[in-house]
């Protein structure tokens, strides 16, 4: 079972890398969102998508470690958290520590990640609410009413009626 242990602490580690990874690409996104640069947001977000796939890959090796371990344990419950496995450990109290340890830094580097990602938001939305009150007062200094013109107008010759536009009935 310490082999799994090992492992475990090496996934959480690598998560924790991935998500510092993508408050350092959140970070360069408000500046890309604060600057308008649409160009630089486009290559962001693809390179926080390739670092999301990678920390999903992670996870999920996470929750078969998680299984393993509680297989290997006789622990019923397929669900066991990080919490679970640190008391699974309870005599070998360094163990304990290491995976304690590893499970805050994770903890602390989503929750950065959230606090960067609120604030996106929170300018995204600002954003847009700028753009639909751009278009909205675009639209209307555009006359919804067709032109009317006169109904008759004077040829140049004087001849009433010549070369009228009838436009209204």
């Amino acid at each position: 079972m310490a082999g799994m242990i090992d492992q475990l602490m090496e996934v959480l580690s690598e998560q924790t890398e991935r998500h510092t990874e993508l408050v350092g690409l959140s970070l360069e996104e408000k500046d890309a969102i604060i600057q308008n640069d649409t160009d630089a947001l486009q290559k962001l977000v693809n390179l926080k998508n390739m670092v999301i796939t990678q920390s999903n890959r992670l996870e999920k090796q996470r929750l078969a470690l998680v299984k393993d371990i509680a297989e290997v344990t006789g622990n019923a419950n397929d669900d066991l958290t990080l919490a679970d496995v640190i008391d699974i450990l309870k005599d070998q109290p360094e163990e304990q520590k290491k995976l304690r340890e590893a499970g805050n830094r994770l903890k602390e580097a989503v929750g950065q990640l959230k606090e960067v990602n609120d604030v996106n938001k929170d300018l995204l939305e600002t954003s847009i609410e700028f753009v639909e009150y751009s278009l909205n007062a675009l639209r209307s200094t555009i006359s919804p009413e067709p032109a009317e013109y006169p109904v008759r107008m004077q040829s140049p010759g004087g001849n009433d009626g010549a070369g009228t536009f009838n436009t209204t009935s």
